[in-house]
């Protein structure tokens, strides 16, 4: 089935979903490479402000705090770090 058109609430899911999954992600990370993420995660999160809005900035950034607050589930790191990854090259952001 097609995906429905985008909404607002849509991408507010969406934006939730990918604050914990980064926070999941960061939790999973070594020590060594959290410098590097974070400023990933910081111009990913001045992209969102730039294309959608303080608001949606805002969003993900307490999704991300959620995610990354809660106590890691192991078995998912590896998807966690693979989809943080991608984020990173979608977006241009492995430099």
């Amino acid at each position: 089935t097609a995906p429905g058109p985008v909404t607002a609430e849509s991408l507010e899911r969406g934006l939730v979903n990918l604050g914990l999954m980064a926070g999941h992600a960061w939790q999973c990370l070594p020590e060594a490479d959290r410098p590097a993420a974070q400023a990933r995660l910081l111009a990913f999160n001045s992209i969102v402000i730039a294309e959608m809005g303080a608001n949606a900035a805002f969003r993900f950034a307490t999704s991300f705090g959620a995610g990354s607050s809660h106590e890691v589930d192991r078995a998912f790191c590896e998807r966690s770090r693979a989809d943080l990854a991608a984020l990173f090259a979608r977006h241009n952001l492995n430099r």
